[in-house]
């Protein structure tokens, strides 16, 4: 068998692989598994709650419940400043910012509770500090 045989019949079997791989895996996502992915899903599950300063802060029409489950799904988790191991002992909890506002996801037993919610602009009819 010569090489060029060889190597015909290999790039066959690539291509009949790769094509077996995308028919029955292609819908699939790959990126779930990243820790990204994970925080986000282990955050989103228990149900968001928010802190005093938050409820109020809804209360103004300033934030909604949609706007911080948004900011969940599409924020960047900055790990940095976020105490994931609970040195602090305050409760677990992560930093995730967008591009208008951030918040910080405290994770407790049931819920997941929304604290230091920071926004661009906040009207001026809301006191909530």
């Amino acid at each position: 068998m010569t090489f060029t045989q060889r190597l015909w019949r290999y790039m066959m079997g690539l291509l009949m692989g790769t094509l077996l791989a995308l028919f029955f895996f292609g819908s699939r996502s790959c990126s779930q598994w990243l820790p990204n992915e994970q925080v986000r899903q282990f955050l989103g599950e228990p149900g968001l709650v928010g802190d005093d300063r938050t409820r109020c802060l809804m209360q103004c029409g300033a934030v909604t419940m949609a706007d911080l489950r948004s900011l969940l799904e599409a924020g960047r988790i900055r790990y940095g400043q976020s105490d994931v191991r609970n040195e602090e002992g305050t409760g677990k909890f992560y930093r995730i910012e967008g591009d208008t506002r951030s918040a910080e996801y405290v994770l407790t037993d049931s819920t997941t509770t929304v604290r230091n919610v920071e926004l661009v602009a906040i009207s001026a009819e809301c006191e909530c500090d």
